[in-house]
């Protein structure tokens, strides 16, 4: 039975789930997917390293189209949610941790199998739109000759846990992050009892920057919130605070030439490493306690795109390196009108493909893992 809202803040360890992060993940996909389209195809947006003008850029309002921080929300989502589902114990740890394995690698394989297709459908489209757009984007994706198959497997099923890269479907890179990320929490987990474990997640917020792990950081910032969520009560005015401070800090896109005085210096650390994903725990520290924001994530349209978030996630790059530069390579030169219309039907094309991924893919994956965790939890239970 799903978790209402007002009880969001309160609720026990593994009784519900907390809808409104659902509606919150899948808004922070469709933002990857704008991030990806527009730096691909207007890449002149996104060259200036070191602003000075004020741009709609260096407002809250970037939070639509930065993939920077929508990447660090999933982070810290990746934490709280995992914290929630934590190994009961040091013996159930290995098995949670090559479920995860699975729960990522089982997707992200098939997703680089699509790239695959797409790309040798399309072979040349990639290479096309830059050399028109200039855009440096294109350096992550595979231009002709396109590997085999063989190699798609491999680097969707093992090579972005190895290696944190792959030249097929880009965005497969948070993979490694994620498992590493899984591993933290859920070893934490499973050798911590208690207030040992905020602690622990609260050490860990503090030492990884320091370290430049920037997204482990994340990890543990998410988890020491599932830790705190107990004391969190309602409070619509600082929970609408802490969200504009936290799009501030991490939405804000990063670039911005650092000044003399102290408020230019700050202005130009706002979306950077750190900030970003301090900025995506206040966010979801402010959407835990602030009942309009619940309910606005909890809506059918954000929920849906919430189910929707990892094949939106998964499936998108390779929609646009392939169909959507080879569209745009034949019509180029593109009016404003014709690109907004470009984007719109490549949002729909991912909507569309993302909904049979979850079918074919994401659905079954997760009933599969579904069955195999209760099996062996009986067998570990078992004396």
């Amino acid at each position: 039975m799903p978790l209402r809202a007002a009880e969001t803040p309160q609720a026990p360890a593994g009784t519900a789930r907390i809808v409104c992060l659902d509606g919150l993940r899948g808004v922070a996909a469709c933002a990857v997917v704008a991030f990806h389209f527009f730096y691909a195809f207007t890449p002149a947006l996104f060259a200036d390293k070191a602003r000075t003008g004020f741009t709609l850029f260096d407002t809250p309002l970037a939070v639509l189209w930065n993939g920077h921080f929508a990447v660090a929300v999933f982070f810290v989502l990746s934490g709280f949610v995992l914290a929630t589902s934590a190994p009961k114990s040091v013996r159930e740890a290995p098995l949670m941790i090559g479920l995860r394995y699975l729960r990522l690698g089982l997707p992200a394989l098939a997703s680089s199998i699509l790239a695959w297709a797409w790309l040798t459908s399309f072979p040349d489209a990639a290479r096309e739109v830059q050399a028109l757009t200039g855009s440096p984007w294109f350096r992550w994706t595979y231009q002709p000759p396109i590997p085999p198959l063989s190699q798609a497997i491999w680097e969707g099923a093992v090579g972005v846990f190895v290696d944190g890269t792959t030249r097929f479907n880009n965005p497969l890179w948070t993979m490694q992050a994620e498992f590493i990320g899984s591993i933290l929490v859920y070893g934490g987990y499973a050798v911590l009892r208690g207030r040992a474990r905020p602690v622990a997640m609260a050490l860990g917020l503090v030492a990884f920057p320091l370290l430049g792990l920037f997204y482990l950081a994340a990890f543990c910032g998410g988890a020491l919130v599932y830790e705190l969520r107990h004391r969190l009560r309602d409070h619509l005015r600082l929970g609408l605070g802490l969200a504009l401070a936290g799009l501030v800090l991490g939405a804000t896109f990063p670039g911005r030439a650092p000044g003399e005085d102290l408020a230019s210096q700050f202005a130009a650390f706002l979306g950077r490493d750190g900030s970003r994903q301090a900025g995506a725990i206040l966010l979801l520290v402010a959407v835990l306690i602030t009942p309009p924001l619940r309910r606005f994530f909890e809506t059918a349209p954000l929920q849906r795109l919430g189910e929707l978030s990892f094949p939106i996630y998964l499936v998108h790059v390779p929609l646009i390196v392939a169909p959507a530069s080879a569209i745009f390579a034949d019509l180029a030169p593109l009016t404003a009108p014709a690109l907004a219309a470009l984007f719109v039907g490549t949002c729909l094309a991912t909507l569309a493909l993302g909904q049979l991924f979850l079918i074919a893919v994401e659905r079954p994956v997760l009933v599969g893992l579904k069955a195999i965790r209760t099996r062996a939890r009986a067998r570990l239970a078992a004396p």
